[in-house]
């Protein structure tokens, strides 16, 4: 709660609507919380906040609930972050009738092959530490439908520099099909002269930020 709070002291500076909610009643969503226990694993006093995509939100939106992101982490000492941008790349499903023929993880059952060319053209963007190609052409990727407009990712990017970001990605596992949309799991190591490579101290950004995307 404490972390949460501090990030929605930096609301008014970024010009965004943050409400920190602690509330016992809340659903807890499956994406994330099936990584949990592999993450930080023996980690004592570990703890999560879950920030919400919103709908009605638009791309400079979720890049200044990074930012503020960023800061709220930075007035919090003394805790290492993990961020996970959890979404899937493009993102149709096939057809109820015509669902069971693509069901197998081939990214040849990736609803389109244009879709497809655009996820393996992020990926690679990705692994070159390219941040700066992915939020330039984010309109384009938009055609394609990516998991709620991709906006997972751009509250990472928003806290880690966005077009500067330099941070380059691990893959784990492949990059497959799940009935029509695009999944891969993305690792991104800070740099050692920090997210921007401009030499930022450890304690004013996130730690090692993960992307299931």
């Amino acid at each position: 709660p404490e972390l949460a709070r501090s990030i929605e002291k930096f609301a008014d500076k970024h010009g965004t609507w943050i409400t920190a909610i602690d509330d016992d009643y809340l659903p807890i969503y499956y994406a994330t919380t099936n990584l949990w226990k592999f993450l930080g694993e023996g980690l004592p006093d570990k703890r999560w906040v879950t920030i919400g995509v919103c709908q009605t939100g638009d791309m400079e939106d979720h890049l200044r609930l990074g930012r503020a992101l960023a800061d709220g982490i930075a007035a919090t000492p003394g805790r290492r972050v993990l961020v996970i941008a959890s979404g899937a790349l493009s993102h149709t499903f096939w057809p109820l009738r015509e669902l069971r023929d693509h069901e197998a993880g081939d990214p040849v059952h990736i609803f389109t092959p244009q879709a497809r060319e655009a996820d393996h053209e992020r990926i690679a963007w990705f692994k070159e530490g390219r941040h700066d190609k992915v939020l330039d052409t984010m309109p384009e990727f938009w055609k394609h439908k990516p998991e709620a407009k991709f906006f997972h990712y751009l509250m990472m990017a928003g806290a880690l520099g966005e077009q500067a970001c330099i941070a380059k990605a691990r893959q784990y596992g492949e990059y497959e099909n799940s009935i029509g949309t695009g999944q891969v799991h993305l690792w991104f190591d800070r740099p050692a002269d920090g997210w921007t490579g401009t030499g930022l101290p450890a304690a004013s950004s996130p730690r090692t930020p993960h992307s299931r995307v």
